[in-house]
């Protein structure tokens, strides 16, 4: 199945600058990293930083599958807020786990730093926010559990660029770039390690796990002898795993430049209450990048033609919803909408384990709003 779907703005912004090769004989490594996004080029970094023997197998171009397909904003809250993970997990557990989104941010951006060319990369304030007057005590409640986290957190009743009735602004906790170039940018800089092979092209079609080490068959029938393996492939991952994952479709639309964005203070990223819930974030030249209606998906309903089907009227829906948001603009107009497949745990907590009954096998899969960055501790 194809898991993106539609115009993709990152796709039509972004040219590709490098091409890797595809594996052409046997080999081995201590790691194998089966998965060329943005999630296998971090966990790339981080074990090539301790001097351990790294390959990276994409089956496809590096960086041109899901990576592409999301609105590319990094937050340090999850799709539950603190109080409900606190109901779940309790309240040391649920600061820790918000204040390790956090930091894994910090570590983004000074992955970023490390790069000549510029990925868009962009530290933001965090909005949380509603618009119905009946959430306004869960808000303040919400407010009071990441203020006495030691969150540097604002309680807001209205916005200037928003329509709300009530909000949480985080200082700072946030971030945008361009997940393509970022991604990109990073394989260019790990491909100049001598400890790093990177290698598109090239599927991984047999794993045979054995107690001192894996033995991989690629496409082409050749041999990767890795110590360890790590998946990173996202959904693809799910079958090796007997974990609880409901599969959702999230849509995004992004309009043209607006002049009137351009004029604004719009150094924010911003999530509603709804369910489901919307995402906001804007461009440097002025556009508005408006995601959400996820819809779950089950066996019958994971086809592309399925997604087609329905992708016109979530778009609408999208559309309506961004002009409630925002009534002070005029003829908002969208260039593109695309959609994007995502795996979600009940607890909505990325899955970083061993794989049951694979030794030496291993996932890093972030999944929800955190996908991208919550990984980057593992390290």
């Amino acid at each position: 199945m194809q898991y993106t779907n539609g115009n993709i703005y990152w796709r039509e912004k972004t040219k590709i600058q490098k091409t890797y090769p595809y594996l052409t004989n046997n080999t081995s490594c201590d790691v194998l990293i089966i998965g060329g996004g943005i999630t296998g080029a971090i966990t790339a970094y981080f074990l090539a930083k301790e001097g351990l023997n790294v390959i990276i197998a994409e089956k496809n171009i590096i960086g041109f599958g899901s990576t592409l397909a999301n609105s590319a904003l990094l937050e340090y809250q999850l799709d539950l807020n603190m109080y409900k993970l606190e109901k779940m997990l309790g309240e040391n557990t649920a600061k820790k786990i918000y204040k390790l989104c956090l930091n894994a941010i910090d570590k983004i951006e000074d992955i970023d730093s490390k790069f000549d060319k510029n990925t868009g990369f962009k530290r933001q304030d965090s909005l949380y926010y509603s618009n119905k007057f009946m959430q306004k005590s869960n808000m303040s409640k919400e407010y009071n559990i990441r203020k006495n986290a030691g969150f540097d957190a604002l309680f807001l009743e209205k916005h200037h660029t928003i329509n709300l009735n009530s909000a949480i602004l985080t200082k700072n906790a946030s971030a945008i770039l361009n997940p393509y170039e970022f991604t990109q940018n990073l394989f260019e800089y790990l491909n100049s390690f001598e400890n790093v092979k990177v290698y598109e092209n090239t599927e991984i079609i047999d794993i045979k796990p054995r107690y001192e080490n894996v033995i991989c068959k690629t496409n082409n029938d050749f041999e990767i002898l890795a110590e360890n393996v790590i998946f990173t492939s996202g959904i693809n991952t799910l079958k090796y795993l007997n974990i609880p994952t409901d599969i959702y479709q999230k849509f995004i639309i992004v309009t043209k430049p607006i002049d009137k964005i351009k004029d604004m203070n719009v150094n924010f990223t911003a999530r509603d209450t709804a369910e489901p819930y919307h995402n906001i974030r804007f461009t440097e030249n002025g556009r508005i990048i408006f995601s959400g209606e996820d819809v779950k998906l089950n066996d019958r309903r994971l086809d592309e033609k399925y997604i087609s089907s329905i992708a016109k009227n979530k778009y609408r829906r999208l559309y309506s919803s961004m002009e409630r948001t925002f009534s002070g603009l005029d003829d908002i107009d969208v260039e593109f909408a695309f959609s994007g497949t995502c795996p979600l745990t009940k607890d909505t907590l990325p899955i970083i384990d061993e794989i049951p009954n694979m030794p030496n096998c291993f996932c890093n899969l972030g999944l929800g709003s955190n996908r991208y960055f919550v990984f980057s501790n593992w390290s």
